[in-house]
């Protein structure tokens, strides 16, 4: 009898302490895996660190994770709201038309894509929630790990054009991600706006390494001649110089003056940043062209096609360059009214979070500069973990999550528990 008794009472707690363990063990390999889809963009030399870092360092730890049961908080509206365009996006899918798509996928494959944004927004919430200083620490290695990789590709820029001269430099392509322009420039400048806002809030020595590290970012969109990085450095430099310059404080404007004076050089020295006519104004005619696509299917859309072409100007592009223009055209103004929600809900958050969490400066700038990205650079939002997470995803998560982890005290009893410790 009382070896059963003790059997009784010491299975639970093996139980249990199996399950901590278990969580633990996941939850550190979680924690390496957001480190990876992250920072990963700049050092991956190709989208595919990037999705099997997520596949593997992620999805599955999440799993494995979910399945132990762990107390989770989670707001429901947030959880809704965060997947209601997608969702809507992964079934449209069941009346797009197979015979126009230049690519076709089943609707099984968009449903996936659904899931793995569910996983996604789990795994920032337990991470979050569990460790409550990753935040401080991941923005430090996020920023310094951007300034290196700049670092690291302008001197493979240098070794590969030193005979260029003003006026002929060719666009930076860099030696992580696939080398895409438009898009390495939006990366690293996300890396400059976590630089900025570490030599901000931080002293001493963060702040002299972080505002080393953001002086290649900068140098990279000057090379890359990208039009939206480009204004969103001039509109941090200029935030920066109206916030912080006081009598005190002139290194904030001797600083902002030595940036402005080498970005005027830059352009006067007749570099091509504004000058690609072609290029850029083109998109109205793709946005033109996707919208004329709908034909009467306004409300619904045409059904989420993997890839549907457009042809402008004898040139075909495989997406109209604005994710907005595309959910419109494959899942219409209800799929479009739901991402838009999602924006302005955003937005909402980060605006109401400013004066008590920082981090939110950082956060929030991330996100605009990502959507300015998006509405000229981007399709669809409902793919796999790719730019368009970087630019989109990642941040609308990261700032729903702190803003709640930061609520938790005061607003437990409005939140979903997922699961029990």
């Amino acid at each position: 009898m009382k070896l059963a008794v003790q059997t009784e009472t010491t299975k639970p707690a093996l139980s249990a302490t199996f399950a901590a363990r278990w969580r633990v063990f996941w939850g550190y390999c979680l924690a390496v895996g957001i480190y990876a889809i992250t920072v990963g963009f700049f050092v991956f030399p190709s989208n595919g660190g990037i999705q099997s870092s997520y596949y593997s360092l992620v999805a599955l730890p999440t799993l494995m994770i979910m399945v132990t049961k762990p107390s989770l908080a989670v707001h429901g509206r947030w959880l809704l709201l965060f997947l209601g365009a997608p969702l809507f996006l992964a079934i449209s899918s069941f009346w797009s038309d197979p015979n126009v798509a230049t690519t076709y996928r089943e609707p099984s494959f968009f449903i996936k894509m659904l899931a793995i944004l569910a996983f996604l927004y789990f795994a920032i919430a337990y991470v979050m929630q569990t460790y409550k200083h990753f935040s401080g620490l991941w923005v430090i290695v996020l920023g310094w790990v951007a300034g290196a990789s700049a670092l690291v590709g302008l001197v493979d820029y240098l070794v590969q054009h030193h005979g260029a001269i003003p006026g002929q430099w060719p666009r930076f392509k860099g030696i992580a991600w696939g080398g895409d322009t438009n898009r390495v420039a939006a990366f690293y400048t996300v890396g400059f706006l976590a630089c900025v806002y570490l030599a901000y809030f931080k002293q001493g020595l963060c702040q002299v390494i972080s505002v080393l590290c953001a002086l290649p970012p900068v140098l990279v969109v000057m090379l890359a001649q990208s039009k939206v990085p480009f204004l969103v450095i001039v509109a941090t430099v200029l935030l920066v110089i109206a916030t912080r310059v006081t009598t005190r404080d002139w290194r904030w404007l001797a600083a902002g003056a030595v940036v402005f004076v080498g970005l005027g050089l830059w352009l006067s020295l007749g570099t091509n940043t504004f000058a690609r006519v072609y290029s850029f104004f083109i998109r109205w005619e793709l946005w033109q062209a996707a919208i004329a696509s709908l034909n009467d299917n306004w409300l619904w859309g045409t059904g989420l096609n993997y890839r549907v072409s457009l042809t402008v100007d004898g040139t075909v592009f495989g997406q109209p360059h604005n994710f907005l223009v595309d959910t419109l055209r494959f899942a219409g103004v209800i799929g479009l009214t739901l991402l838009v929600a999602q924006m302005v809900a955003t937005l909402v958050v980060v605006i109401k979070s400013l004066p008590s969490m920082p981090i939110m400066w950082f956060y929030g700038g991330w996100f605009l500069s990502g959507v300015g990205t998006a509405l000229v650079e981007a399709q669809q939002p409902l793919m796999r973990p790719s730019y368009v997470w970087f630019l989109y995803w990642l941040p609308t998560v990261f700032i729903w999550h702190a803003y709640q982890s930061n609520k938790l005290p005061s607003e437990g009893a409005t939140s979903t528990r997922v699961g029990e410790s």
